[in-house]
């Protein structure tokens, strides 16, 4: 079998529409009504807080609500479809290269972080911070460098010399990636495999993370396994982790006693391991040595330099991890039988008290000691040899459920199978029910460009069929955290706040909609299988507000131009965002007046007639 690498989408700043670009121009009304007219802020705050009001965003102050627009404003969202063997061109090359530049790459800095360093300003600092002012003024440099040497041909000069070498760097190899980017192989790779002919292979990845990636069209790889995790990777991860611990300890006052986390191989390759970092840094632990490719070196962190107590961990991962990573899976039951022997206070190594309450019940359950033992500290649990996925994504295709119990069921009798250091995929009965009951913390990453939670089945699939799960083992909510990781700034934030966003940045964003509907067909099939995922984002976290579903109702339904383009784009896949809708409603996640059901009733008799 031979998978041809194909070309992402091309990526376009997702800007503002409707009332967050009105909210915009009011934010910069009030910085210059600050520093030219302070009578004038007061009303202008009242006139921020009534849009923010009508538009949904609920944050408490000027501040927050400013970063959010600016984080919306700047996120990278797909223009339409990829079409195969379409090449980008010209302004579809530049605008991938210029978002590229975004990143520090190997030696080549980004640009915002050389306008930084130019302008006497700790960009560390001003992005810990999120110092939007700054970032702003930032932003503006780096445009005018651009369109100087994307447009006018020139350089632009700096006066710190070695910043004028660094810029010199950066702008080049921007240069040189909206060169070859402009390049696809995609139909005559096609061709030769058709003939039966060598197809050549290339690294595969998010084109943001590394453009190398292009141009399309080869057989596909990924990198050695045995150099997971990276050191970038373990730092990155490290800093996920703490901060989905100092969220949760500022809101309970208490440590997270554990957390659950998916590992996925795909995301686990794009990242070289961020997630795998994230877990390492609950349990309180890094990597000493790397002597040689075939071995990683790790040292347990002592905890008065941690700071903290060790959480504890539960992880849940995919079929594909379980094959691409077999050297982590042995290094994760290595650490976990070392931190559950360590001598310290169970009070303090919460994964050590977790196991001896756990081995004290396999004992009760006449397991042999050797056995409650290695079971005891066993955290890793995935899908039965062989097999694949969860089962929760066709429960809902079919739409064959009843009640929110039945995925949380389903999805731990999928992934409930342990991999510990002497069983491989052994079925043992209520083991990671025991381990969910503990989990106060659901821990996602989100790490690829193309989607955002709302976009991919597999969200809901797992940290929401995971979410579900522990709910039920717990008998309560845990707290689901959402990391995104693609922007410069590491942001972690609640599970509903990532839905809202994932809904506000294309679902219901006019330029997202207007490059699916180019696409015949395929279009509103692409944005039918968005709404599906909304309602498993709803099922299985409860998080998805009755706004959001007002909102797609007007935009989807009430908009009499929109329901004709969709219509005629695919009616048979726009009935099935109505039938959604409707199912929505029934199952409770929507709660829509008595004129909002009537409206998408009498779209959907009429749809089911033209179809007929």
């Amino acid at each position: 079998a031979v998978l041809i690498g194909y070309q992402p989408p091309v990526f376009v700043e997702g800007g503002l529409y409707g009332e967050y670009a009105e909210l915009e121009i009011l934010m910069n009304e009030l910085h210059e009504a600050e520093r030219v007219d302070p009578a004038r802020c007061a009303d202008i705050e009242r006139n921020i807080f009534d849009t923010a009001k009508k538009s949904d965003l609920d944050d408490p102050d000027i501040e927050g609500l400013e970063r959010e627009i600016y984080r919306m404003k700047r996120s990278l969202m797909p223009k339409g479809l990829h079409v195969f063997g379409t090449a980008y061109n010209d302004e579809e090359a530049f605008d991938i290269a210029r978002h590229i530049m975004r990143y520090d790459r190997d030696d080549v800095k980004s640009l915002r972080r050389i306008a930084a360093e130019s302008s006497g300003m700790d960009y560390e600092v001003v992005l810990g911070q999120n110092d939007i002012g700054k970032l702003s003024v930032l932003d503006g440099i780096v445009s005018g460098w651009i369109n100087d040497f994307f447009h006018d041909n020139t350089m632009p000069s700096l006066d710190d010399s070695d910043a004028c070498m660094e810029l010199e760097k950066s702008l080049s190899s921007a240069k040189k990636i909206s060169e070859y980017v402009k390049q696809c192989h995609e139909c005559e790779g096609l061709g030769k495999v058709l003939s039966g002919e060598y197809l050549p292979v290339r690294l595969a990845g998010d084109i943001m993370r590394n453009p190398e990636v292009l141009p399309s069209g080869y057989n596909l790889y990924q990198f050695d396994p045995r150099l997971v995790p990276g050191a970038a990777a373990m730092e990155r991860g490290a800093k996920i982790a703490e901060n989905t611990i100092n969220q949760y300890l500022e809101k309970n006052g208490i440590y997270p006693k554990s957390v659950a986390v998916i590992l996925w191989g795909l995301e686990t390759s794009r990242t070289c391991g961020e997630t795998v970092g994230q877990i390492l840094r609950y349990l309180g632990v890094r990597i000493s040595d790397r002597k040689n490719v075939f071995q990683t070196g790790y040292e347990v962190i002592p905890l008065d330099e941690l700071g903290r107590p060790r959480i504890d961990v539960v992880i849940n991962m995919c079929g594909f991890f379980r094959d691409m990573f077999p050297n982590l899976i042995d290094d994760f039951n290595d650490l976990f039988l070392r931190i559950s022997a360590l001598d310290e206070d169970p009070g303090m190594n919460y994964l050590k008290d977790n196991s001896q309450k756990i081995c004290s019940k396999l004992l009760e359950m006449n397991y042999s000691k050797d056995e409650a033992y290695e079971l005891s500290y066993s955290r890793l649990f995935g899908p039965a040899e062989g097999q694949y996925g969860t089962g929760v994504t066709k429960m809902f295709e079919t739409k064959n459920w009843n009640d929110e119990s039945q995925i949380g069921e389903m999805y731990v009798s999928s992934l409930k199978y342990v991999y510990s250091r002497n069983c491989r995929g052994k079925d043992v009965g209520n083991l990671l029910n025991e381990n969910l009951k503990s989990v106060d913390i659901v821990s996602q990453t989100r790490s690829n460009h193309e989607y955002e939670v709302t976009d991919l089945d597999h969200y809901y699939e797992y940290f929401g069929g995971l979410s579900k799960s522990v709910e039920m083992a717990k008998g309560k909510k845990a707290d689901v955290l959402i990391t995104d990781t693609t922007g410069e700034r590491l942001e972690t934030e609640t599970v509903d706040r990532s839905i809202e966003r994932g809904v506000r940045t294309r679902l219901l964003n006019p330029k997202w909609i207007d490059g699916m509907l180019e696409h015949k067909y395929h279009g509103v099939q692409k944005i039918s299988d968005r709404f599906e995922n909304i309602l498993g984002l709803a099922a299985t976290t409860n998080m998805v507000d009755n706004r959001i579903f007002e909102k797609l109702q007007a935009a989807y339904v009430s908009d009499e131009k929109m329901r004709q383009s969709m219509s005629e784009n695919n009616r048979w896949a726009y009935y099935s965002i109505i039938e959604t809708l409707l199912e929505c409603e029934k199952r409770g996640y929507y709660n829509a007046s008595e004129d909002a059901k009537k409206e998408l009733l009498a779209v959907y008799l009429s749809l089911e007639s033209e179809i007929e």
